[in-house]
């Protein structure tokens, strides 16, 4: 018999000439095709969809590969997904890039609810999500702001864990887990059980970590200083959940308490005497003093409860509820330099329902009230209030061979900043999203997707009113509330703006494919976004030793934190080795164009032998006059190679990231690098009750410097050096 490579049989399917009709044999044929495959419900739908259901592309990691995958941040833990990069702020507070977008245009959530940190305003702001405990992670790629609001033009990440349980558990049911790692003497563990009683089911979870500055090889900073390791990249964290549900006979409710503690340095902060490199000094009694770093305290208690027809005519009402009280203080020399709170309340309601015989939905209400503040050496944005409001429906079919997903919310939000002086201090913008798509079953094992999102931004609250040093980013931000005008040489004024902010509108279209072929798969995905008025700092030309406010009572109130350690020599230039000031960068708005591709595969030889690849791609740049945007990852291709042997597996890989030359003003190129990497898991059949599995783990094995081109920290922060870990997994 003529056998085939699993490349030619995908490719056949792809080719086969005849449209697939939806036959009652074919329909059983490709029942049998997704026996073997895992199929998880994605939690950030009301509507019970999967990856393979949803027009919209969507990948959820869970199980061993999250294990695998999981680190410190939720932006190095998703960093090898296709579409997905890491702002890689040394690893202590990376947050993911989708599609080349990050801060306020990408949603994080927990179980569907905002985390509640400052994370969206600076990249050294951590999130507050942790992947050890999480059940499963969803990436929503492109514009998912009809359930999200317009935090969500960019994605939604969405970790899921099982704090408030829906249904028995079975008994009892829990998971442990720990590791070691050379590179940064990291020390992780984990563990969270969740067990019946009676009608209830509790839930108890929680992790500690904690590791000292990671080594690289040796590399050249910003000031000229050789180094083998980033300085101040320490982390020390932990963190608990606990959880209660009552289950009753037509559904269910439950309550959540969690706590995390945190602390993490703040490597780039060049907070130091004269000296010049000397990052930690010796104190009175011969001890080194640590950098500046973060201290974090988040308290989050959350509310969900679900009904099964309440009413005729609704299949399901789900409520959740979550208020959070966050702070960090950015502390130097054990004294808190500034301070950062946020408490926050949101409300979701969702009520699923049958509109017809072959139309489904969900529609609802969903709120959000948000109070942040700020003060001290670096309080660049103002204490803000915002509250949104918004209603969505969203609809879709159920068809074998076509299937059709629509939706639309309208949405208001107000922002207010009470105690602004300068400028307007309060703005209200009215947002609409809508979508479109469809799914398209070509073959038993083929299926086409379409989906085109018109969906709309209100610029954020840092976005509106940011005024002052923002060392994170070595610049000196001014919000879309004021304007810059050059009186004289060296003297430059700020003054509130004429013109009013103006909505984010994007229009994206995304088109795809997939193929399931017994053991093979293959992704397909392609996408354009138009965003007008796209909002993004653009460098002035302009010194922050050069700003002053337009009204000299505006500038007595608030220069000593803001202006007048600007304008004078001495303190403040030996604190933070400014001698030349910050360079200032202005939020503007203009109509910009991002496209690219995603590509992920499976092959699967033979029992023993698996090939995984993946590809992505991002170009980003202005209409007007095709200027590149900051930060824009670069061109990646990436492969593993599996061998598994029943007790044991082994893999190798490498990812490859290209190049990146398209620049933005006052960035550098990026040189190429790749990094190799391997592990071997043991699985022990004597602990097979416990799915008991050891791993070890090499990264980076040729001990390659790799700059991060989306990293705000590239020069200061490359990738860890060659790293071995050792660790074990459990489950009982």
């Amino acid at each position: 018999m003529l056998k085939y490579s699993p490349i030619a049989l995908l490719i056949s399917q792809i080719l086969a000439l005849p449209v697939y009709a939806q036959s009652q044999q074919a329909q059983e044929t490709a029942e049998h095709q997704h026996e073997d495959t895992e199929v998880i419900v994605i939690k950030a739908s009301p509507l019970a969809r999967t990856e393979l259901n949803s027009a919209q592309p969507v990948s959820v990691i869970s199980g061993e590969e999250l294990r695998e995958k999981q680190a410190h941040t939720l932006g190095e833990t998703l960093a090898t997904e296709p579409g997905i990069n890491s702002t890689h702020f040394a690893r202590v507070a990376s947050s993911p890039i989708i599609r080349g977008l990050d801060g306020p245009r990408v949603k994080i959530t927990q179980n569907g609810l905002d985390t509640a940190d400052v994370s969206r305003g600076s990249p050294d702001h951590a999130v507050t999500t942790e992947t050890s405990v999480a059940q499963q992670i969803e990436i929503l790629r492109g514009p998912a702001t009809l359930l999200y609001g317009s935090g969500a033009i960019g994605g939604v990440v969405n970790v899921v864990d099982e704090r408030i349980a829906q249904q028995p558990v079975g008994g009892q049911r829990g998971f442990f887990g720990g590791n070691l790692s050379s590179a940064d003497d990291l020390r992780d563990f984990s563990a969270g059980i969740s067990a019946d009683v009676g009608s209830t089911v509790w839930h108890f979870d929680g992790f500690t970590r904690s590791s000292d500055d990671y080594a690289t090889p040796t590399y050249v900073n910003d000031e000229g200083e050789r180094l083998d390791e980033v300085e101040n990249s320490f982390i020390d964290a932990q963190g608990g959940t606990l959880g209660a549900s009552y289950l009753f006979e037509k559904g269910y409710a439950g309550i959540s308490y969690s706590r995390l503690d945190q602390e993490y340095g703040i490597p780039g902060h060049h907070h130091e005497e004269e000296g010049h490199g000397e990052h930690e000094e010796e104190d009175a009694h011969g001890e080194e003093e640590t950098g500046p770093y973060a201290d974090l305290t988040q308290d989050r208690w959350q509310l969900h409860a679900g009904f099964q027809q309440p009413f005729d005519g609704i299949d399901k009402i789900e409520l959740r509820y979550g208020y959070t009280d966050y702070q960090h203080q950015e502390i130097e020399g054990d004294v808190p330099g500034t301070t950062f709170t946020n408490e926050q309340h949101e409300l979701r309601i969702t009520a699923n329902h049958q509109l017809t015989e072959q139309w489904f939905g969900a529609f609802g209400y969903h709120g959000f009230q948000q109070e942040q503040a700020a003060f001290g050496d670096e309080a660049f944005t103002p204490a803000s209030e915002t509250d949104r409001h918004g209603l969505f429906w969203l609809l879709e079919t159920r068809e074998q061979v076509l299937n059709y997903q629509l939706g639309v919310r309208y949405e208001t939000v107000d922002i207010t900043a009470p105690t602004l002086e300068l400028g307007q201090h309060s703005y209200d913008f009215d947002p609409l999203s809508a979508s479109f798509g469809v799914i398209y079953q070509w073959q038993p094992s083929v299926s086409l997707t379409a989906n085109y999102s018109f969906a709309q931004r209100a610029p954020s609250a840092n976005e509106l009113f940011a005024n002052g040093e923002h060392l994170a980013t070595r610049t000196y931000e001014l919000g879309l509330n004021y304007a810059l005008h050059e009186e004289e040489e060296h003297h430059i004024v700020i003054e509130p703006t004429e013109r009013r902010p103006e909505i984010e509108t994007s229009h994206s279209l995304d088109l795809g494919a997939h193929v399931e072929e017994g053991g093979h798969h293959l992704n397909i995905n392609l996408f354009v976004n138009r965003v007008n008025n796209f909002i993004y700092e653009d460098f002035t030309g302009f010194n922050s030793l050069d700003l002053s406010f337009e009204h000299e009572d505006a500038h007595d109130e608030h220069g000593d934190e803001t202006h007048d350690d600007h304008a004078q020599e001495g303190e403040h230039e030996d604190e933070h080795d400014h001698e030349e000031g910050l360079a200032v960068v202005q939020y503007t708005q203009q109509d910009v164009l991002l496209f690219g591709y995603e590509i992920d595969g499976r092959w699967q030889f033979n029992p023993q032998w698996r090939l995984d690849a993946f590809s992505d791609y991002t170009r980003a740049y202005t209409v007007d006059n095709t200027r590149n945007l900051p930060r824009i990852p670069s061109q990646r291709i990436g492969a593993d190679v599996t061998y598994n042997q029943g007790e044991w597996e082994s893999s190798v890989g490498f990812i490859w990231y290209a190049e990146q030359t398209r620049t933005a003003m006052n960035e550098s190129a990026t040189p190429s690098y790749a990094l190799v990497n391997a592990q071997f898991n043991w699985f022990p059949q004597a602990f097979s009750r416990y799915n008991l599995s050891l791993f070890v783990k090499g990264e980076n094995l040729t001990d390659k410097l790799g700059y991060v081109h989306t990293s705000y920290l590239k020069n200061e922060a490359p990738v860890a050096g060659r790293n071995f870990s050792i660790g074990l997994r459990g489950e009982f």
